[in-house]
């Protein structure tokens, strides 16, 4: 079998393709949080990439991506415009592309450096998920920290192979999902029977009725192969966790749009609200940690408001436990008159014996989100769009890790917002000894729509990556706590005041995931790269041979 594959659908109908199977792969995301659609959309985004040439499949890719990310962030324009979110949908539908430039080329190389069925239905399949990997990992983390949102495995926080994100981690889920369905597209191929000297296993071919039965049969035992395989594979339950104790967390959700970003709001309205919602939890319920989310005193930091400090003060003793709250701090920088601002969880205990109040114990927020919550390079961007950059007054410094905190008794892993999306900050929290993991939001530029969903949906996902229960509260929802095992334990519905008290179980067990962290995601990703070079210089071989002969 030799010959490079041409493709099997034309242009025109490889850009529709994979616009459709981008809304479609979006859909696997919440909401709706179809997860099983997640292989389908990945089937429709990788088929039309057969066989193209390196400039289609840009078009390919492009297209798709524009639709995935299109749809699936669409709330995205509730927070700064249409604007950033187009710019951004377009640099994320670039990375795309360039992913499907690797895996077409793919396509075209590995099937000649190995024609036969192992190279089709083994080393094809995981040179194509390892570039999906890279793809995702490095639009994760660059330019400017990345975007790590639309993982496929992201979508995979309900479904049976979620449980393979302990054993993996997120790269690692992908990598099976993408492989698994890249598997299965060249399958389809070799049963509709494709074939010819120029282009294997594409081209229809006659056969005889005897050949026709031996081709069924052999689809057939490689089918029920395939089938157990999934089966197994989604069998595979969560690493084993040992709890060690539990820590009894009141969780509360004032329910307050005004926390938004560009929401004129008087300056106590959102701390007012949470001490409301706060009162709704007994006296007598024997709480270890009161957790406030983020934006809950951003406008009336109890730093600086003597009012404020002694009734947050009052709130703690009251209940006889430290509050972990959020504000924004402000620092000296390097020269004068060069303040740095800070997106910090704080905790604050009015019942110390000693020193009631402010403990010191901080943590900044790690991974601030350019151009919404600071602008990087702002002399070069400004002048491009003056009036979206300025917007952004304030910009966020990020937080030096780990992002732990010694907070009644525990180390708490405490992840603000985004940070619930970055693989690094996670790690390292785990890491350096959190038994349990919090995360406190603010999602009231986002409405009623689909992100609230969707963060909630990750914050699950790391409870069974690291082997860690997890409490996520947001101002205005979603709210919500998860075991290790993706379990819940408690939520709050969106947009009502609430609290909800909850015994979370800690643990110290670290899991695949965490222990081996990027050495998984960098290990499936260069044996993608890898297969690919090597095909590509065997693939260059004859043609330097035959120069020489000329």
């Amino acid at each position: 079998m030799t010959g490079e594959p041409r493709a099997p659908i034309g242009i025109a109908t490889a850009v529709a393709m994979s616009a459709l199977a981008g809304f479609v792969l979006s859909w696997a995301f919440p909401a709706p949080g179809w997860w099983f659609l997640a292989p389908i959309g990945v089937a429709g985004m990788l088929l039309p990439l057969v066989g193209r040439t390196v400039r289609g499949a840009l078009a390919v890719g492009f297209t798709g991506g524009l639709a995935f990310y299109g749809d699936l962030i669409s709330w995205a324009t509730l927070f700064l415009g249409p604007v950033p979110y187009g710019a951004l949908t377009v640099l994320m539908a670039i990375w795309v592309a360039i992913g499907a430039a690797l895996i077409s080329s793919a396509y075209r190389w590995l099937p000649r450096r190995w024609p036969g069925r192992a190279g089709r239905l083994v080393a094809l399949p995981i040179a194509v998920a390892g570039l999906w990997t890279l793809r995702e990992a490095v639009a994760s983390t660059w330019p400017y920290g990345g975007f790590a949102w639309g993982r496929v495995a992201q979508s995979q926080s309900a479904s049976p192979f979620g449980d393979l994100v302990s054993w993996l981690g997120l790269s690692g889920l992908s990598f099976v999902l993408v492989a698994l369905t890249a598997l299965a597209v060249e399958w389809g191929l070799h049963a509709a029977r494709w074939r010819s000297d120029a282009a294997p296993a594409l081209a229809p071919i006659a056969t005889t009725p005897r050949a026709r039965r031996e081709s069924r049969a052999r689809s057939a035992a490689s089918a029920a192969i395939a089938a157990c395989a999934v089966a197994l594979i989604a069998a595979v339950p969560t690493f084993p966790v040992t709890q060690t104790g539990t820590i009894r967390i009141g969780a509360v959700q004032g329910a307050t749009p005004e926390a938004a970003y560009f929401i004129p709001n008087e300056r106590r309205d959102v701390f007012d609200a949470h001490a409301l919602a706060t009162g709704l939890i007994a006296l007598d319920a024997d709480l270890d940690l009161l957790l406030w989310p983020e934006g809950s005193m951003s406008s009336s930091s109890p730093l600086f408001n003597p009012d404020v400090a002694r009734e947050l003060s009052i709130l703690s003793a009251r209940y006889g436990v430290p509050i972990l709250a959020n504000t924004v701090t402000v620092r000296p920088g390097e020269s004068e008159g060069d303040d740095q601002y800070f997106n910090t969880q704080f905790v604050w205990d009015g019942s110390a014996p000693s020193a009631p109040g402010w403990t010191g114990q901080t943590v900044d927020k790690q991974h601030p989100i350019p151009f919404g919550e600071y602008i990087p390079d702002r002399d070069f961007w400004y002048p491009l769009a003056p009036d979206l950059i300025g917007l952004v007054q304030r910009g966020y410094t990020p937080g030096e890790g780990p992002a732990v905190l010694d907070v009644a008794g525990v180390r708490a892993g405490t992840f603000i917002c985004y940070d619930i999306v970055d693989d690094g900050v996670i790690h390292d929290a785990v890491t350096a000894g959190s038994t349990v993991l919090l995360a406190p939001t603010n999602n009231a530029d986002f409405g009623r729509t689909d992100e609230l969903d969707q963060q909630l949906a990750f914050a699950r996902l790391r409870a069974m990556e690291t082997g860690r229960a997890i409490v996520q509260v947001s101002t205005v929802g979603n709210s919500a706590a998860y075991g290790p095992d993706g379990t819940e334990l408690a939520s709050l519905t969106q947009y009502v005041p609430g609290a909800m008290v909850v015994d979370v179980p800690l643990s110290e067990t670290t899991t695949p995931a965490v222990a081996f962290g990027r050495a998984i995601e960098w290990l499936l990703a260069g044996a993608g790269l890898a297969l690919l070079l090597g095909a590509r210089g065997a693939a260059a071989m004859p043609r330097r041979r035959r120069s020489g002969n000329e």
